[in-house]
This record gives C-alpha cells, structure tokens and sequence, in this order.
C-alpha cells in the first residue's frame, strides 16, 4: 500500500481545496513535514483517518461528541455554509489480485439540523458502487481499524506505551487481532451458544429456566462490566486531559512568577538572614581596618619601616651590654691595681678595655623605643597572616553580597497575589478534580474485578448446568453427538490457541528484542525478552539471565522499547502499511532521538510519512535523516486568507523556509 494524495475540502483550519502528494521512491521513502504547534498538523493526520474509518476514526476530539457533532465541528468557519466540508485520501493497494489506485471521497454538509454524509470510492478513476456502499468491509482489506495505532502513532503514544500496562493492552489487542485468536475465541464462544441452545431446545421447561436464569445473569453481569470498562476509559481520557490542563496552568503559573510568590516568606527569611551577616562581616572589617591592616597598603616602606625598627631594637640591646661591660671592667681595673703593677701597665690594660668595649658594643643608628609586642606584630609571618584573614573576609563579603542581590532580584520580581491567585485556584481545581477521577477509578476497578470474578462463577455454573442436563439427555441421540463434536471442537481450538499463541509470542520476543537492540545505545543492556501469556506484560533479561520488569528501566529506555514493540507488531503484521508518525521526538530525551532519526524512521516502513515541529526534526538530526528523504512540506498558517496550507520547503537553521 502507497499513499499518494491527500486532499482537504474546508477541513478545520483548511479553508479552500488544499492537496498534498506524498509519493516517495524505494530509495527516500521519507515525507517530511514540518509544522509549527496549531497550524494544522493534527488536523492533517484526522483527515487521512476519517477518510479510510469514517465514524470508527480516532480522530483528536472524538472523546466526547457523537460523529455528527465532530463532522459538523470540522466543517471550515469561515467557509460557505452550502459548501460544507470534505476529504479526500488516494492511495494504490492490491485489490482482487490486481494493483489499483483507489481514491476514497467522504464529503458532508450541514442540511438543517443535521449532518448529511457522502462516500464515494473510485478504483482506477472509475466509480466502484459496491466499495462506496460497503467501505467499511473492504477497507478491512487494506488496513484493518484494529491494527491502524500500528502505523498511526505520535509521540503521545509512545510515551503512553512507555507505560507496561499500556504497552500490555496494546500487546493484547494486536496480538488477538494479528494471529486471528480473537477469531478463535469468537468460535469457542459460538460453539458453547450452539451447545446451549441444543441443550435448551430438548430440556424441560425447568432446566431451561435454570440455564437461561444463569444466562441472564452472566448476560447481565457482561453488560454492567462492559459498561464499567467504558466509563473506566472515559476516566482515563479525563486523566489525561487534566494532566495535560495542570501541566498548561504550571506554566502559565511559572510564567507569572507563582512560584516566586509562593516561595516569598522564605526569600524574605533569605534577606533578613544574608543582611544580617553582612553587616557582621562589614564590622569585622573594620576591627581589621582599626588595626594595623591599613600599614599594609604601602607594603615596601612597611618592611623598611620594621627592618629599621629591628635594628634599633638590636642598638638598644647593645648600649645595654656595653654599660654593663665597662662596669664590670671597672671592678676588674680595681682588682688588677691591688696587685701592685705599674702604673703604665694598669694604663695599658685600660686602655685595652676601653677599645675592646668600642669594638663589641658599636653601635650604627640611634636605639628606638619600640616594643617587642608592638614589633612583632609587622613581622613577615604575622603580615602575611593579616593579609589571608582580610582576603577571606572580603570573600564572605563578595558571596553575601551575590546570594542578597540574587534573593532580592526575586523579592522584586515576587508578583502581587491577585495576579496569580486566578491561576493558583485552577490549579487547586485540577488537582482537586484529578483526585476524585483517581479515586473513583479505583473503587471502578475495585467492582471491575468483582464483576469479572462473578461472571468467571456464572460461567462455570452454567457449564456445570449443561453438563449435567447433557448426561440427561443422552436418549436424544443427535443432541449428543452434535454436543460431544462441539465439546472436541472447544477443545481442538482451545489447544490450538494456547499453541498459536505461545509459538508466535516467541517470534514476537525476539522481533522485539532485535528492534530494541537497534535502536538502545548500550548493546548489553538487554539479552532477551519476554512476553507474559497471560497479562502480556513485557519483561526483560539482563546478563545474568534474570527476568527484569521493563519500569525498571530508565523512561527513555521505555521509550524506545515502545517503539520496538510498535515496530515488531507492524512487521509481525504481514501488512505492507505505510507508517504515519506524528512529533515523533517530542517526548524523548536528546540522548536517544538520535538512534531514532538515524536507525528507526529510515527504516520503519516502505513509505513513512514524518511530522515534527520546529524543535525536532532539525539540525544534525536533519543532517542524518536528509539522504532518506524524498518530500519536503511545510505547514504554514495565512494570516491574509486566514487558512492553513502546504509549501514545498522545511525550517532552516533560523525557521525561516528551506526550499529543496
């Protein structure tokens, strides 16, 4: 299957008769459409799919209204009333053995108070009555509804299925649908209806009121538990949707500097706190400045100043010495005289003394009168101590200084609280309202599970029942043989189900698995996988062989494993499908859109059309993807025509056009 065209008629934000070619060749088989947010990307992709499912499309914004109300939502605004709306999907398929080219035209108008709705088919440009009457049918053949999330996804659903109980309900239903083992089930179901009426139609009246009490039981319990499943899907959507409203009203919260303002008694704490501790650390500068740190400042004549100081210390000790040598040369002049020397030695030994004293106890510069204490507070050590305590001190003083003026910049920008108090109670609202959806989910499971646990019950009961009434009807010969071949037959199916599910869930294991490996960084990270039989839940194997929960490992991990899973389904598929793929990137971290531009989307499918936004698909992300890319678009909103259309062209570097 090749899709060629897509024509859009008045279609939401396409107003006027917009085309697109998507034909690729083998060797390029990338479309790649650029788009900025609400310039018509999601429209885009719910055109293609109304067009091929019509009422059963999963179109944005079907949650809620009827399809009546969506077609009608859909028609252009500012389009002509009697024109209506329209879309247009061609593409070429295989049909009846032979290669066709198949247009497919849904148009509708507003008659009234209603919608009127028209389909039209065209094989080989000729109008084919049968397809246009029953589409529903035939586009089964090309690309079954059940299989479209397949080929149809965006990076919404890949982060949804990073989710194991998402990816396990998407696993359930597409391996049912693929390996044909909801057409198994549906047999075995038609099987115990045929066994029951047959029962039923040749039992008394009391054994049929037994059976059919049972029935309408289970019938009843069905019902109500398929209606609780419904309102659970319904609660799910809303989840998401005030998810997604919480994260819109957080920003414009950010925005508004909400977060400021609840953090405002904190920042005030902040200001008093660092003022504070400046002005203890300004007083601790000036206990410094009072001191001796302003001699500092002229640093040379400091040290001259306290060598000079130094050495008149060293004078003042040398006086001292000397007074007390020429005392103590005296009592020795007095001593040597009693001995009764001459008088011209006792002159010469007075005078030697007089000269040796000269000599050991000169003196330079005048003595000075300065303390030890005092001197030693301007020694090099004690200096240089100075010096490293007011640097460290004119450090603290620099960090208060930065840390006040950031928190007062913020007390500044700290809005008034009306400003956000609007925003801040829609918050409230949500979070609120997201609480009792969450608590009324869970009593909804809660009854979910006793209903299923009941409905198992009344099974078992009504098969006991016909047991029972089936060994008393053995005298009707054709009833029991027509039950005992039934009875085989569940139980042929029954083995033959269990068998096609376990081969192929091992043929899917390691499709995925080698997915995986293609696009996950660390090679090791994963040897095997494995896909429970019964709740479908996807588990890994580490190196030592060990079963792993996938939520162990990192979300952008889940993440590409959604996309393994995605792209093992669609080649288990055996469908020759395009593959459509919406913001593929937008949820993934920078470190693995990488392997998915370089190993993924290249490869994904025989034609992969690609939409991404300005913030995605570009830069060396472009440059890898470039080589397999065959079309250019951009998606581009006249604000003179008011309408949405497309160019040839991708962003540039600046977001301006690149024409290719």
């Amino acid at each position: 299957m090749i899709f060629e065209q897509v024509a859009l008629h008045n279609f939401g934000v396409y107003r006027g008769e917009h085309r697109i070619d998507l034909g690729v060749a083998p060797e390029k088989p990338v479309v790649l459409i650029g788009a900025l947010n609400g310039s018509g990307k999601t429209t885009f992709l719910d055109a293609m799919q109304l067009a091929l499912y019509g009422k059963s499309a999963r179109c944005s914004g079907r949650e809620r209204v009827g399809y009546p109300e969506y077609l009608e939502s859909m028609i252009n605004r500012d389009a002509p009333p009697h024109q209506g709306a329209g879309v247009e999907f061609t593409f070429r398929a295989r049909a009846n053995g032979q290669d066709a080219c198949i247009r497919v035209s849904r148009t509708w108008q507003k008659r009234g108070g209603s919608i009127k709705e028209n389909l039209e088919v065209f094989r080989d440009g000729e109008h084919d009555a049968v397809a246009s009457e029953r589409w529903v049918e035939f586009v089964e053949d090309f690309m079954p509804s059940q299989i479209a999330d397949l080929f149809f996804f965006d990076g919404e659903k890949i982060e949804a299925l990073a989710d194991p109980l998402r990816s396990a309900a998407l696993l359930r239903v597409g391996i049912h649908s693929l390996l044909g083992i909801d057409l198994v089930e549906s047999l075995l179901r038609s099987l115990q209806q045929v066994e029951r009426k047959r029962m039923t139609d040749t039992a008394s009246e009391s054994d049929k009121s037994m059976l059919q009490d049972i029935e309408a039981q289970r019938n009843e319990m069905q019902q109500a538990h398929e209606a609780n499943m419904l309102k659970r899907a319904s609660l799910q959507n809303d989840i998401d949707g005030i998810e997604k409203k919480e994260a819109s009203v957080a920003d414009e919260f950010k925005r508004l500097g909400g977060d400021l303002l609840i953090q405002r008694d904190h920042l005030v704490s902040a200001q008093a706190y660092y003022r504070k501790k400046k002005a203890e650390i300004e007083d601790e500068l000036r206990v410094l400045a009072a001191g001796a740190l302003p001699l500092m400042i002229p640093m040379k004549t400091l040290e001259i100043a306290y060598t000079r100081a130094v050495s008149a210390r060293r004078n003042g000790n040398a006086d001292l010495l000397k007074a007390e040598a020429e005392s103590r040369d005296a009592s020795i002049e007095k001593f040597v005289g009693t001995l009764g020397l001459r008088r011209d030695a006792l002159t010469k030994l007075r005078s030697h003394l007089k000269t040796d004293r000269a000599q050991r106890y000169r003196s330079n510069a005048p003595t000075g009168a300065i303390s030890e204490e005092i001197l030693n507070q301007f020694s090099h050590e004690a200096t240089q101590a100075m010096g490293r305590v007011a640097a460290h001190t004119l450090k603290s003083l620099t960090d208060v200084d930065e840390h006040l003026t950031a928190v007062e910049r913020n007390l500044v920008a700290v809005p008034a609280s009306d400003e956000v108090s609007r925003i801040q109670q829609e918050m409230d609202a949500c979070r609120i309202y997201r609480a009792r959806i969450e608590a009324t989910i869970v009593l909804l499971d809660e009854e979910i599970a006793a209903q299923r646990i009941k409905m198992e019950r009344l099974q078992a009961q009504a098969e006991r029942e016909a047991e029972k009434l089936g060994e008393r009807l053995t005298r009707d010969e054709v009833s029991k043989r027509m039950i005992d071949h039934s009875s085989r037959g569940r139980k042929v199916l029954a083995t033959f189900r269990k068998r096609l599910l376990a081969n192929n869930l091992h043929r899917l294991e390691l499709s995925i698995l080698n997915y995986f490996q293609r696009l996950i960084r660390k090679k090791t990270l994963v040897h095997g996988i494995a896909i429970d039989a019964e709740s479908f839940q996807i588990s890994v194997t580490n190196q030592a062989g060990q079963l792993v929960p996938a939520h162990r490992l990192s979300a952008g991990e889940r993440q590409l494993l959604a996309v393994a899973t995605l792209w093992a389904l669609a080649h288990a598929s055996g469908r020759y499908l395009p593959a459509v793929i919406d913001t593929p990137l937008s949820r993934l971290d920078s470190k693995h859109r990488g392997t998915l531009v370089q190993n993924y989307f290249p490869t994904a499918s025989h034609q992969v059309i690609l939409l991404s936004t300005d913030e995605e698909v570009i830069g060396t992300y472009l440059d890898r993807l470039h080589p397999s890319v065959g079309r250019y678009y951009l998606i581009e909103h006249d604000e003179s025509a008011n309408t949405s259309k497309f160019v040839d062209g991708y962003f540039s570097p600046s977001h301006s056009e690149m024409r290719v």
